[in-house]
């Protein structure tokens, strides 16, 4: 899977750092100016995953306990993909959103442009912080998730030789889920649908119902639409109290001076 993440991999470059004690915030901040100095072109966002270690998968000797962990920083050309990332790291049931009116329905074109943007951008990122993670610092169906959203766009543009193939991708990274680490009961539920609309999808049943990822999906770009709204009015009430705050300084000044 790292692998052909990389292959696929456009948008992104990546730095291990080794480390064998407690990560401090300025050891951080000098990892980030090495990544800043060496990769010049993949600074339009950088994450560093603070939550999960991670390995080298080609390099780890498993017969030593705890193997080497790493710290992972991943630089974008592309902010929005670092800032879904972000997203993916503190919501339960993130989605990649790229269609940001939530109630009309996607064009042919809005289904290709999400359509490349999931299959060139985000998911080979997934796939390659997954492949490497020793624990889980995203939800636990995080990828498989978005896959299936993305067979979902191959499907309504009629490709469904790719669609099936994403799909069984998909289905495998779910079914090794609960050998990887606890998951909660809700991710559990979860997870059983998943694989119960996938299945049904792989052999054509329940095609006017809608899958479960559509759904999240939907309520994700509902969710999105109001957090923008949130943060408009934010602004704005943040700038006209500013200009009420510049207007009540210049009647003050004009009485003193009068």
């Amino acid at each position: 899977m790292i692998e052909e993440a990389i292959t696929r991999a456009e948008s992104f470059s990546v730095m291990y750092t080794p480390f064998a004690t407690k990560i401090t915030a300025d050891k951080v901040e000098k990892v980030k100016e090495v990544f800043t100095k060496t990769h010049p072109a993949y600074v339009d966002y950088i994450y560093t995953d603070l939550q999960g270690f991670h390995v080298l998968p080609q390099t780890v000797d498993w017969s030593s306990f705890p193997p080497q962990q790493y710290l992972l920083i991943l630089g974008f050309r592309h902010k929005e993909d670092g800032k879904f990332l972000e997203k993916v790291s503190r919501r339960k049931l993130p989605t990649f959103i790229e269609h940001k009116t939530p109630f009309s329905p996607l064009t042919r074109e809005d289904t290709v442009r999400q359509m490349e943007t999931m299959g060139k951008r985000v998911l080979p990122i997934l796939d390659f912080i997954r492949s490497t993670q020793l624990n889980g610092s995203f939800p636990a169906c995080s990828g498989a998730l978005e896959k299936l959203q993305y067979a979902s766009l191959l499907s309504q543009l009629q490709r469904v030789k790719e669609q099936s193939q994403v799909i069984n991708q998909a289905m495998a990274e779910l079914a090794t889920i609960p050998y990887l680490g606890d998951i909660s009961q809700e991710e559990a539920d979860l997870l059983q649908s998943l694989m119960a609309d996938a299945m049904d999808s792989l052999e054509g049943r329940g095609g006017g119902r809608e899958r479960v990822w559509n759904t999240i999906q939907k309520v994700g770009r509902v969710e999105d639409f109001l957090y923008q709204l949130e943060d408009n009015f934010l602004k704005t009430k943040k700038l006209r109290n500013a200009r009420r705050q510049k207007t009540k300084m210049k009647r003050l000044q004009t009485v003193q001076q009068s």
